[in-house]
């Protein structure tokens, strides 16, 4: 099939390649012009593990224009996929704006393709842009994406469900030539119903991480170990391992705006959601635990202490940081007064300062950990799990507190060295009962 993909962030551009490994031949439309540069260079601007190099495998196979009419009128698409942002608003709704345009755009082109809509919007956006054009009804699909960040290619070609509203039944098959050899369940609803299943999978998940803390705070007393509870929680069919994990809080590119989206959504349509506004203020909390960890152990200190914050981002493999807990802990370490280093293998010195006007940016980990009484860890990087914490804790000032923000450092590799350890709940390894206290000033 030939295919228009329009916008290409994150889902447009891993969808295109993955498509384009599926057989397809695909073209990226992009409006921005620096983005489509880098496109046009065989450049990902998104960063996901293993999109540049399957980038360049499809390079025959996948183009990159800026609008999509022109080249349509030149080689008609088959199916105009959409895969534009929708970004919060001021009260948390999604702006439709982009999604909206780009139907719009659709909606002229002759002859007329399908048009598949992929972007996360609220319950009865399709009816809404069906009414608006018409003759669209029966060759358009509301398809949404299920992808996680790190393995969004694996979940685009191997998916673990495909969800699909229709209005005709003759976009299911157009549908399933878009997947060739699905092996997983189709799900076929209404637009509607199809709309709300992507926001109730990202809103579910985002519960399992809010129960997750919220069961760390009440595993925060001597002899629990909140890895074990959770072990033993997840081990049950019924509920699982996956998003089962205490830290910081969601703070990836979906889930904190499609439960701001829903919750909206539900306030604009009179519906109490008790649930789903727990989950938001528990999350919402949860940044701010680590910095009470740091002001209750390091006392009247804790405004001229030095802080190695290490680093910025949610996760490793995203980088998006638009709702990073660092975003929210930096800025609150250094309104207290606490002089602030950071260092994120990912941003350069002036990557860091740009976000964080005032912080001492650090080159690698021992220029970061070197005379600091603190150590706060923000993202599961391999290099700080797999670092020498014995020679870190050896650079670090007394008390040598170290809070493992997201419960990521191995308990057996800091036992016994002479440092403060804290984390979200208690983690300890087994046959110890605390690691070594650090050595008084």
């Amino acid at each position: 099939m030939r295919i228009a993909v329009v916008g290409q962030g994150y889902v447009g551009l891993t969808g295109a390649v993955s498509m384009a490994l599926q057989g397809h031949q695909v073209t990226g439309v992009e409006r921005d012009p620096e983005r489509l540069r880098t496109l046009e260079r065989g450049e990902a601007p998104v960063y996901e593990p293993g999109l540049p190099e399957q980038l360049a495998q499809v390079s025959g196979r996948v183009t990159f224009v800026p609008e999509v009419v022109a080249a349509h009128k030149r080689f008609p698409f088959d199916v105009v996929m959409i895969t534009v942002g929708t970004p919060p608003g001021p009260t948390g709704a999604a702006d439709l704006s982009q999604v909206q345009a780009a139907v719009e755009e659709a909606s002229g082109l002759l002859p007329a393709p399908y048009v598949v809509l992929k972007s996360t919007v609220p319950p009865g956006t399709s009816d809404a842009l069906v009414r608006a054009h018409p003759e669209l009804r029966d060759r358009f699909a509301y398809n949404p994406e299920f992808l996680n960040q790190g393995s969004a290619l694996t979940d685009w070609l191997a998916p673990a469900r495909v969800v699909v509203g229709v209005y005709a039944e003759e976009m299911r098959a157009v549908i399933q030539r878009l997947y060739p050899q699905l092996s997983c369940p189709m799900v076929v609803t209404t637009p509607p119903s199809a709309e709300m299943t992507k926001y109730a999978s990202n809103v579910f998940l985002a519960t399992k991480i809010s129960f997750a803390n919220e069961m760390a705070r009440l595993c925060d007393r001597p002899g629990m170990d909140i890895d074990d509870v959770l072990r033993g929680v997840g081990f049950d069919p019924r509920i699982g391992h996956a998003f089962l994990q205490p830290g910081l809080g969601y703070g990836d590119s979906c889930l904190p705006k499609d439960t701001a989206a829903l919750a909206r959504w539900a306030v604009d349509h009179g519906v109490p959601t008790p649930l789903l506004d727990a989950t938001i203020k528990v999350n919402a909390e949860q940044p701010r635990i680590v910095a009470a960890m740091l002001r209750e152990t390091l006392g009247e200190s804790f405004a001229r202490s030095r802080i190695a914050v290490l680093g910025v981002r949610y996760e490793p493999w995203s980088d998006d940081l638009r709702a990073a807990p660092s975003l929210t802990v930096i800025p609150e370490l250094m309104a207290a007064g606490a002089s602030v280093r950071v260092w994120d293998p990912a941003l350069s010195p002036d990557g860091l300062t740009d976000l964080f006007p005032g912080v001492i940016p650090c080159e690698d980990l021992p220029t970061a950990v070197h005379d600091a009484n603190a150590v706060l860890v923000l993202t599961e990087w391999p290099d700080i799990i797999e670092a020498d914490w014995a020679d870190l804790a050896g650079r670090l000032a007394a008390p040598r507190l170290v809070v493992d923000g997201k419960n990521c450092l191995l308990p057996d590799r800091i036992t016994g060295l002479p440092l403060l350890y804290r984390s979200i709940g208690s983690r300890l390894p087994h046959g110890a009962t605390h690691p070594s206290p650090a050595p008084q000033p």
